[in-house]
């Protein structure tokens, strides 16, 4: 068995997906521990919005194209981008974070829902699932959220496309430790 930290340092973000299925129950556990993750309020402040299904996909790119779309010529080359990226991935989670509009609160909140994905994405690398954690700019339109029937009380932290994998990157090179850690 891996230690955390050979977990933490060998993870990546998987961009190319493959089409080799993934459990719904696989998927629902990994969250269900992921859920351990630290938070400051009472309730933990994370929402998590599952696609698995063709027409749930679909219904994610129409999403798209009404928060993207400024002209009827683009829709369909956004319709194709939009679905080569989370056609072939088996899941794909939209993570939000309950926001009450107060500034430390839906920090700590943000913070909390942060923590929850990190721990879904090493759960998930313990089981060979990868996934990447995208936050593309039709995330923070409220016609996006509204075409999916997202409450307009949370804020969409990310997108994650779950898949195997069959080979993983080289890491990318970190700065050194003395050019991040500084004492006062």
């Amino acid at each position: 068995m891996r230690s955390i930290a050979e977990i933490i340092q060998s993870r990546r973000s998987i961009k190319k997906a493959t089409e080799e299925p993934i459990s719904k129950e696989t998927v629902l556990h990994l969250i269900e521990i992921a859920s351990f993750a630290p938070f400051h309020s009472k309730v933990e402040p994370w929402e998590v919005y599952m696609m698995s299904t063709g027409a749930q996909k679909e219904k994610y790119v129409e999403a798209v194209v009404k928060a993207n779309c400024e002209k009827q010529e683009e829709e369909q080359k956004i319709r194709e981008s939009t679905m080569a990226k989370i056609g072939t991935a088996p899941i794909t989670l939209i993570i939000t974070s309950k926001i009450v509009g107060n500034e430390k609160k839906d920090f700590e909140a943000i913070a909390a829902t942060s923590a929850f994905i990190q721990n879904l994405q090493l759960l998930g690398w313990e089981e060979n699932i990868g996934m990447i954690w995208r936050t593309n700019k039709y995330i923070f339109s409220p016609l996006f959220c509204e075409a999916l029937g997202i409450p307009s009380d949370e804020k969409i932290i990310g997108t994650l496309h779950l898949t195997r994998f069959t080979e993983v990157k080289e890491a990318k090179t970190r700065r050194e430790i003395t050019s991040y850690v500084h004492e006062l």
